[in-house]
C-alpha cells in the first residue's frame, strides 16, 4: 500500500493569482474548512495555523518549507483533535506557471509515514481533489 498522494489541476488564473490564494494558507477557498487561525506570518518557516473544519476536526499545521523560487509550500500536521490514525504527514501544494496560456498547474502532495492506512490515502486523495476544484472555481473569471 502507497502512503504517498499526489492530485493535481491546471487553474484558469495567473500563477500569480493562485500562488496568493495558496500561499495565504488560510483555505479560504475550501468549504470543507470552517476557520483558520495563524500564530504568526503566513510565509515563516516553523510558523503555525490551527485549521476547523466544519466536522469540528482542529488540525495544526507547521510550515517547515516555503519557497518563492518554487512558489512551493510543505506543511505538516503536528496536532489533531480528534487524532488521526497515522504518526505523521507533510503536505506540499506547488503552483507552477503554464507559458502556452498563462494558467497554472497546481499539484497537492501528501507523504504519510509507514502506518498511514489506505483509507487515510484515499481520504486525502477525494478531499485534495475537491479543494483543487474549489481553488479553481475562486480564481477563475
Amino acid at each position: 500500500m502507497s502512503t504517498h498522494n499526489a492530485e493535481s489541476c491546471v487553474i484558469n488564473a495567473p500563477l500569480e493569482k493562485v500562488w496568493a490564494a495558496v500561499s495565504a494558507q488560510d483555505f479560504k477557498f475550501w468549504s470543507l474548512v470552517k476557520s483558520t487561525e495563524q500564530a504568526s506570518s503566513s510565509s515563516e518557516v516553523g510558523s503555525t495555523r490551527e485549521v476547523t473544519f466544519n466536522d469540528g476536526t482542529v488540525q495544526t499545521y507547521r510550515l517547515i518549507e516555503y519557497s518563492l523560487i518554487k512558489n512551493a509550500l510543505t506543511y505538516e500536521i503536528i496536532e489533531s483533535k480528534p487524532a488521526v490514525n497515522f504518526l505523521s504527514a507533510q503536505h506540499t501544494i506547488q503552483v507552477t506557471r503554464v507559458t502556452a496560456n498563462n494558467t497554472s498547474f497546481v499539484q497537492w502532495i501528501s507523504d504519510y509515514s509507514a502506518d498511514g492506512s489506505e483509507a487515510a490515502v484515499l481520504d486525502a486523495k477525494y478531499k485534495k481533489l475537491e479543494a483543487l476544484a474549489e481553488l479553481a472555481k475562486s480564481l477563475e473569471n
